[in-house]
């Protein structure tokens, strides 16, 4: 069993909104499974940021930090209908790190969450639905 907390990760609580789980794969793995998981799924891969090829083009070290940015118009626009400002927070993100020991995790925003912090009336059913594409990701990385 993997201790998150000996690796230094904070635990999430209750008042900290942000999951991280570990994969079972490296950097690169990890990221061709979660780009395939995403396609599979049917939702759209909008863009992939490098935060450590960025800082390499500036001369400074990162660890492989990535963020997939993914959606499906036909999921996120129920709750921007219900509360436009939820835009701010979508699509959605994942992001996928590797640690000083060279551990690769996923962190995200339950997208249920987004309850606190918008008007989304009687969305739950979506925000569920969104909540089961990062648990399936995430998933896909510790088989």
């Amino acid at each position: 069993m993997f201790c998150t907390a000996c690796a230094g990760i904070a635990q999430p609580s209750q008042s900290d909104r942000l999951l991280t789980k570990p994969s079972a794969y490296g950097m690169e793995e990890t990221l061709n499974k979660l780009r395939t998981a995403i396609q599979e799924m049917g939702i759209n891969l909008i863009a992939e940021v490098d935060h450590a090829k960025a800082a390499a083009d500036k001369d400074l070290v990162l660890r492989p930090t990535h963020v997939l940015i993914f959606g499906n118009p036909l999921v996120g626009t129920n709750l921007m209908q219900a509360d436009q400002r939820t835009g701010l927070d979508l699509p959605l993100r994942l992001l996928v790190w590797e640690d000083e020991q060279g551990q690769v995790y996923l962190s995200y925003r339950h997208p249920k969450d987004l309850q606190q912090d918008f008007k989304l009336g009687n969305q739950q059913a979506v925000l569920d639905k969104m909540g089961k594409v990062f648990e399936r990701l995430a998933e896909v990385v510790r088989e």
